[in-house]
């Protein structure tokens, strides 16, 4: 063996141990990067020559740098993120929809208050101010329907600009994605590893997943297709697109779907998973439900009341009339509650009297309309009034519980799975800082292996002299 050999070793080593030095110093940088994944030098042994009848080793060599990850953790991770972005947002929407209805007061309390009113008239049916009070309680019980109904509809504004919100955030990723695709393709052609473009693309994954709960399957070139739904995301380099610019019969905002080929069409129902998924279907369905549940309670509320209003008389003697406004269909109706306009100029056509015959002091069919208080009621599935409404709270109640129990329970497996993600794949870095000292050590050895074969060629260079 040469003294050329023995520096091409030395300088083979000091190379090697430079890369790992380096690339333990990019662990150590990156150790607080979000999804990034710790590299290894692999080094292993130089292919041996055979001189001399023996093989005679040739120092050491870099097979590679290898992105140290757990692939089963990386897949569960990207099939967890959309499960939560699901639970997360729908547990989000509900809770805002719960927090529309108030614990105390709200339609509850002023619907209490309408009943209240109508009790004090049967004690003085002719009073007025009994009358004015009745109309007052009427109209401020209509108020809080149609304010309720408000802020329904503006929490589904809200939800609606959080869908657009997320579909721009989509248009901003899928790009990045087909890019680094196309990066990982071209890095990895020659049979290196691109792996910190792994890495970028794997944290946009976890992103689109938890938007979408798209599926990404990577093919031999090292690149993935994403698809959810059959709507096709990424694929190689090629990505869609998403677009908000057309509304629906209601009012929202589309989803609609742009292909890699250029290909438009309504998807709103076709992402049933994910952010997006949830929040299309606390839009268009949870909180919608509850709006159509308010408009019922509302319709009910009317048609009861002036049924019963309309079988007594006013102080005038004479046949009463709608009590409130009436309501043709339920669409829409909690935003129209109010007392009739002829009942609010004047209270004497309120209708406490049973009879023409017993007037001013007969207070009957005031009773009766009290009575309703605790009268089943046909249009709300045999429930009175009261429970009704009550009713339309507590199924909120119920789902927001459902939601909140889901999320945790999707939280504590993504959180699990990321523990065991980290434990493979993070940066420790007491590790790190051991294996630094034993690069340098071993490039200072392979330094000293330098100064050796130097030393011997100024021997041989004295003896030629």
């Amino acid at each position: 063996m040469s003294i050329l050999s023995t520096l091409s070793i030395a300088a083979q080593a000091l190379k090697a141990q430079q890369l790992a030095i380096q690339t333990t110093g990019h662990n150590l940088a990156n150790s607080a990067t979000p999804g990034y994944s710790r590299q290894r030098v692999d080094l292993v042994s130089a292919i041996p020559t055979f001189e001399g009848g023996v093989f005679v080793g040739q120092g050491v060599d870099v097979q590679g740098i290898t992105r140290v990850v757990d692939r089963f953790a990386e897949a569960e991770l990207l099939s967890q993120n959309g499960d939560v972005g699901y639970s997360e947002a729908e547990s989000q929407a509900l809770n805002s929809l719960q927090e529309v209805f108030p614990v105390t007061g709200g339609i509850n309390g002023a619907l209490s208050d309408f009943f209240t009113a109508l009790s004090d008239l049967t004690n003085n049916p002719a009073g007025m101010t009994e009358r004015i009070a009745v109309v007052a309680k009427a109209n401020a019980l209509g108020d809080s329907i149609a304010l309720t109904r408000q802020n329904l509809t503006s929490l589904q504004q809200n939800i609606d600009q959080d869908l657009q919100n997320s579909l721009a955030r989509l248009n901003v990723v899928l790009p990045q994605i087909a890019e680094l695709n196309k990066q990982i393709a071209l890095g990895e052609a020659s049979g290196d590893s691109a792996n910190d473009f792994r890495d970028k693309r794997q944290t946009l994954l976890q992103e689109v997943t938890k938007l979408t709960g798209a599926t990404a399957r990577e093919d031999e070139t090292g690149q993935v297709t994403v698809a959810v739904d059959g709507l096709l995301l990424v694929g190689g380099d090629r990505f869609a697109s998403f677009q908000s610019n057309n509304f629906n019969a209601a009012g929202f905002h589309e989803v609609t779907y742009v292909s890699p080929d250029g290909n438009a069409f309504d998807a709103t129902t076709l992402i049933t998973e994910g952010k997006i998924g949830a929040t299309v279907n606390a839009r268009d369905h949870q909180a919608q439900d509850v709006v159509d549940g308010l408009d019922q309670f509302a319709k009910a509320l009317v048609d009861t009341v002036n049924s019963q209003h309309a079988l007594g008389f006013d102080l005038n003697g004479a046949a009463a009339g709608d009590f409130f406004t009436p309501i043709a269909t339920s669409a829409g109706a909690a935003a129209n509650v109010k007392v009739a306009d002829p009942v609010a100029a004047d209270p004497r056509l309120i209708a406490a009297a049973a009879s023409v015959d017993a007037l001013p002091g007969d207070n009957r069919n005031a009773l009766a309309m009290v009575g309703l208080r605790s009268a089943n009621v046909a249009a709300l599935g045999g429930q009175t009034l009261e429970n009704g409404f009550l009713s339309l709270i507590g199924t909120v109640g119920s789902q927001v519980e459902s939601a909140q129990a889901r999320f945790d329970f999707q939280q504590d497996l993504l959180s699990q799975t990321q523990a065991r993600r980290e434990s493979t794949s993070g940066v420790n870095v007491d590790e790190e800082m051991i294996k630094l000292i034993q690069f340098q050590r071993a490039f200072e050895a392979s330094s000293l292996l330098v100064r050796t074969g130097d030393s011997m060629y100024q021997s041989l260079l004295e003896m030629v002299k």
